[in-house]
């Protein structure tokens, strides 16, 4: 958990708030903080596409605020649960998550979508297909490669009565999808950097603001 301590220069504006009770200050501090928290939640958007190419929406939009409130003056900024899995080796290092995939599916010969990533389902759609099939080849070189492969297949002469016979695998194969084995995170996503940058530029302007909404609304 991250914990920023700002040291703000905030006499003046906390005197006024106290001449009017005490009532108003947790009130102004949460707000406050809960201001904070979704600046710096924008500020880890940014942060994921400085440092990831050509990042999904869902990937964008992985962050989550918890509001601080007048009983509890603690915000929270934290990655969405699917999102915390795969972004945690590029904050903390280490190897890339494989979440529930026995390992890395890297495209080879295949379609991708405008974000550079296999389509929903593709994987599924391909295994379905004739002549393609998943397993390991080895190759002239003596490796061995586990993946989806393609025999290529070409079509048969036309049989009795003009039915069109099913295709034939022509030999060949071609890798449309490899699996490997995960590897560490080329990558490091400035999260912590992020905040604590954020906090330290915008904490005070922030809690002036909160308390002079708070003398405006304050019972005279």
């Amino acid at each position: 958990m991250l914990a920023i301590h700002a040291d703000l220069n905030l006499t003046g504006l906390q005197k006024a708030a106290r001449s009017f009770g005490a009532k108003q200050m947790p009130f102004a501090t949460a707000l406050a903080l809960t201001r904070l928290a979704q600046g710096v939640s924008a500020a880890e958007t940014q942060a994921v596409i400085d440092t990831f190419d050509n990042p999904t929406p869902f990937t964008q939009k992985g962050f989550r605020v918890q509001p601080a409130r007048k009983s509890e003056p603690v915000a929270y900024v934290m990655a969405k649960d699917i999102a915390a899995q795969y972004l945690a080796p590029y904050v903390f290092g280490g190897d890339r998550s494989l979440g529930n995939k026995k390992a890395m599916i890297v495209p080879r010969d295949v379609a991708l979508n405008q974000y550079g990533n296999l389509t929903r389902n593709k994987l599924a759609s391909l295994k379905g297909k004739p002549g393609v099939f998943v397993g390991k080849v080895k190759t002239k070189k003596g490796a061995v490669i586990s993946g989806v492969w393609q025999r290529p297949m070409i079509a048969a002469a036309s049989g009795k009565r003009g039915k069109k016979a099913a295709p034939k695998p022509s030999g060949g194969l071609k890798l449309l999808i490899q699996f490997e084995d995960t590897t560490p995170a080329p990558k490091h996503l400035p999260f912590f950097e992020r905040a604590k940058a954020y906090v330290r530029a915008n904490a005070a302007a922030e809690f002036q603001a909160a308390l002079r909404q708070a003398l405006s609304t304050a019972r005279r």
